[in-house]
């Protein structure tokens, strides 16, 4: 019997005081006041020259998309709620939907570290349309909290098409992030 009640004692403590529990991830924007992402999620347009390539054609030309990246304890999540594509004549004329493009990963398998490691996101829901071809369903996205955080594109879209996008988009914001 006093096995049973030190095991639920045991228990009761390491509930109480959150032993179990997973450690948060931190961050700032620009210098400021240290924050936790469980508690106050990044919502943000990070932009860049990329290289879009779709079907016969190569395009450079800059990729601006707006999302969330936030954390419930279990799992951290980004969502593309909008992006878009501007530079020259066929840049203008690439089409990007379905949104948002989403992914969550477990909160235990983010690295940790200071600064915090790559976290590697796969976007689902992705479509892009163009004079040069289409594509849709998925693709790779690393977030980078070194040099201020950017997004590092550098995959294709796939299964669906014959898309890449490769370049790293970056806020007027400066985060720096760890866990």
């Amino acid at each position: 019997m006093k096995a049973i009640s030190k095991g639920l004692l045991g228990a009761a403590l390491l509930a109480t005081f959150g032993i179990s529990q997973a450690s948060p991830i931190y961050y700032t924007v620009n210098g400021g006041a240290t924050q936790q992402l469980d508690a106050a999620a990044i919502t943000d347009t990070f932009s860049g020259s990329t290289v879009l390539t779709s079907g016969i054609c190569s395009l450079n030309c800059t990729l601006s998309a707006t999302g969330t990246l936030s954390d419930d304890g279990t799992n951290v999540s980004l969502a593309v709620t909008s992006a878009s594509v501007t530079g020259g004549f066929l840049c203008g004329g690439v089409t990007l939907s379905g949104f948002p493009w989403t992914d969550s990963i477990a909160h235990a398998s983010v690295p940790t570290g200071n600064p915090l490691p790559d976290v590697d996101f796969t976007l689902t829901g992705v479509n892009v349309n163009s004079l040069c071809g289409s594509c849709s369903d998925e693709i790779d996205v690393t977030f980078r909290s070194t040099g201020g955080g950017q997004f590092v594109f550098a995959d294709t879209i796939e299964p669906n098409g014959s898309c890449s996008v490769t370049g790293n988009l970056t806020s007027s914001n400066y985060y720096t992030a760890w866990h």
